[in-house]
């Protein structure tokens, strides 16, 4: 007789064994993020083996991420030795790509915020090498600013609009810059000599909120991010959900019966197309093209800005607040849905 977790263990492959043995590290850290803990500690939050949690804490506290910061309370017996992590000397960077600008933050391995930037582009640039480049001086002016080496950041995170492959770091299709099997954090990596993780702006943005914001402590909830597109990150049982393929939560390009414009993805009737920023832009357009009067003065669609717009509505314009109420109404069809097929206890809109 086999017992199914023999079999299952007979059944892990090297890649498997590795990916297992990243996510017991992962497991451990995520503990000390929230605070000091004993190994004790972390046995009893990640249900490990005390081995496990020992051989990780040792290679944790020999590569410098972790330290030991003196000795905990006892329940009888030796007091345990209290395990930390060590923000003085490990640091992060953090990117959020998208057509108009990168915001970019420098933190301490606990997310303090010490440095935080916005480079505007222009939107029209969206050529992968000037892109590639602009993130990296991104990187290094603001590690700079916040008066930091290169070599103190154990790693730097994208956030990108479009369909990425995290094991690779290659953004697979982006609609929002036109890209197709790009290698980003390859370059990124090779050219900054720290590891670069890339995954999509969503993704990160709901994990974000599950670790520091409103999702904190919620096991079913979804995060609807509204910009130049709109898309759902999922959290189910507590755990971020991808899909098959990384490629869940696409809701912006839920199709509408009734909707006849095309989206930049190629299909028509996308819920984005009508629901985004893009589509609050169109609505004001249109509304003045009909000679409709506003406070709002544009020489073209992407002249308007959504602070303009959302100015002139809080003073009362009508082409204004029109357009966000009906952006706002298409909006609430999609994420009906969404609630209808994912049942959350909680919808986050961003």
């Amino acid at each position: 007789a086999v017992s199914k977790e023999q079999l299952f263990r007979q059944g892990i492959r090297r890649g498997d064994r590795e990916l297992m043995v990243e996510m017991n590290r992962n497991l451990v850290l995520n503990v000390l993020r929230t605070g000091a803990a004993s190994r004790a500690d972390v046995v009893k939050a990640t249900g490990l083996s005390p081995a496990t949690v020992s051989l990780i804490v040792s290679e944790l506290i020999e590569t410098g991420l972790v330290n030991e910061v003196g000795e905990g309370k006892s329940s009888g017996g030796r007091r345990p030795l209290v395990l930390r992590l060590d923000d003085e000397r490990n640091h992060v960077v953090g990117l959020k790509l998208s057509r108009r600008g990168i915001s970019v933050a420098v933190t301490d391995i606990r997310a303090e915020v010490l440095y935080s930037d916005l480079v505007k582009m222009d939107p029209t640039g969206i050529d992968p090498a000037l892109v590639l480049d602009r993130l990296c001086d991104a990187v290094e002016s603001a590690t700079a600013e916040a008066g930091l080496g290169l070599e103190t950041v154990v790693g730097i995170g994208i956030g990108l609009a479009g369909l990425v492959d995290r094991a690779t770091g290659v953004c697979r299709y982006s609609p929002a810059f036109g890209w197709k099997d790009l290698p980003v954090a390859g370059p990124m990596a090779q050219r900054l000599g720290r590891p670069v993780l890339v995954d999509n702006d969503t993704n990160t943005l709901t994990v974000a909120e599950q670790w520091f914001g409103r999702g904190n402590g919620v096991d079913n909830f979804v995060v609807v991010a509204v910009g130049d597109g709109v898309g759902a990150g999922i959290v189910l049982d507590g755990k971020l959900y991808r899909g098959a393929g990384g490629a869940a939560g696409e809701v912006g390009h839920l199709p509408l019966t009734g909707v006849s414009t095309r989206c930049r993805c190629g299909n028509q009737g996308c819920l984005e197309v009508v629901s985004s920023d893009g589509a609050v832009r169109r609505y004001v357009t249109e509304a003045l093209e009909r000679g409709e009067q506003s406070s709002i003065a544009i020489s073209g669609t992407s002249s308007i800005s959504i602070a303009a717009v959302r100015e002139a509505a809080e003073q009362g314009d009508s082409v204004a607040a029109r357009a966000l109420k009906r952006a706002g109404n298409m909006l609430g069809l999609g994420i009906a849905s969404l609630v209808n097929l994912l049942n959350p206890r909680l919808v986050i809109l961003s």
